[in-house]
């Protein structure tokens, strides 16, 4: 079950912008990170509800089926929230192209490189939320899963479900002007209380 009145309320809109500020932020970390241009696509936003249901969180549209890497952070503080970056064994080793080290260590070279790739994106759509929305938050170390082989419905369901009936689900792809074939998914998953947390908190100029 989708629920979509709320988002368009004056807090929803806050919560909308917000977002795609921080998305302008990440794209733009991601393009210094990693030395090319790089722009983002939203592929969904809305409400779901989160109660065990396999049809209530609908993710069709933006779940990467072939996706064998997920990058989770937690986000702490007033507001509970969890991104998650999700990549293909093409776009692993695309990205983290440029590590080097000895044939033993490369592997853990690469997955803590796309571990710090995620803590930058995620602080910098934190930064732009946090700032916006006058929220206390911020993120917790980045867990690197590999291989990902788990149905992202399920996943949001067993890390929201003690602590929320109703999510908010904000995603993009990102676009990377060089290799256009990639198109590694960012997902954020917010719990609905935060429209109401700031409906009392002035608009931040």
């Amino acid at each position: 079950m989708i629920i979509p009145d709320i988002l368009k309320t004056e807090s929803g809109v806050r919560v909308l912008e917000a977002f795609e500020s921080g998305y302008i932020n990440a794209a733009n970390s991601f393009s210094k990170f990693v030395g090319t241009d790089i722009s983002y696509v939203k592929t969904h936003h809305g409400l779901h509800a989160v109660d065990g249901d396999d049809e209530t969180v609908d993710l069709k549209e933006i779940e990467g089926s072939d996706a064998d890497l997920l990058v989770a952070t937690d986000v702490i503080g007033e507001v509970c929230a969890k991104s998650y970056l999700l990549l293909n064994s093409r776009e692993f080793d695309q990205l983290s192209q440029r590590v080097y080290g000895t044939e033993q260590a490369l592997m853990d070279f690469k997955e803590e490189f796309i571990k710090e790739l995620d803590n930058i994106l995620s602080a910098s759509v934190i930064t732009k939320l946090s700032n916006a929305l006058r929220l206390n938050m911020y993120g917790n170390i980045p867990i690197l899963v590999k291989p990902f082989s788990c149905n992202l419905r399920n996943m949001i369901y067993d890390d929201f479900a003690e602590e929320a009936e109703t999510v908010y689900v904000n995603a993009i792809h990102f676009t990377i002007e060089k290799y256009p074939e990639l198109r590694p998914c960012f997902i954020w998953v917010v719990d609905q209380g935060i429209f109401n947390q700031i409906e009392s908190k002035p608009v931040h100029c």
